[in-house]
């Protein structure tokens, strides 16, 4: 590292999207990169880039996020029926990916069998430290 040059802060840019780190259009593609510079530049060009609408240059969002709807005094947020309420849930449970029978079982042996092994290691930890304290008040 002693050996490198170093880089002035005008050669190094600021911000530099996926494209301006292509090593052949900076004329460097003969550099030998070392390992980290190489992920560096992997990870740089893996970054995701805003697209405008048209899909194809990266643009800035141009347009302000619009703010929450505030309710105006004197208007209160209607609240949810328990009907609706009732319908929305059983709409989400609708929506969930149950296990099988079979996936129920293995995960029921999975619980039992480390509930099981946490509950030895708390009875083996709890008889130490009551042998250790008769031993050392009795």
């Amino acid at each position: 590292m002693a050996d490198e040059p170093e880089l002035a802060d005008a050669d190094v840019p600021g911000d530099p999207t996926a494209d301006e780190l292509d090593l052949e259009a900076m004329g460097l593609e003969d550099v030998e990169l070392t390992e980290e510079e190489q992920v560096a530049l992997a990870a740089a060009k893996a970054r995701p880039v805003r697209r405008s609408e048209g899909g194809a240059e990266p643009s800035a969002k141009g347009r302000p996020t619009p703010r929450q709807r505030r309710a105006k005094p004197g208007e209160e947020r209607r609240r949810t029926t328990p009907v609706q309420f009732v319908r929305e849930s059983v709409a989400e449970l609708k929506k969930v990916v149950w296990p099988t029978g079979s996936q129920l079982q293995q995960y029921f042996v999975v619980v039992l069998v480390f509930v099981l092994i946490m509950i030895a290691i708390v009875s083996v930890l709890d008889l130490g430290f009551g042998t250790l304290m008769l031993k050392l008040l009795g």
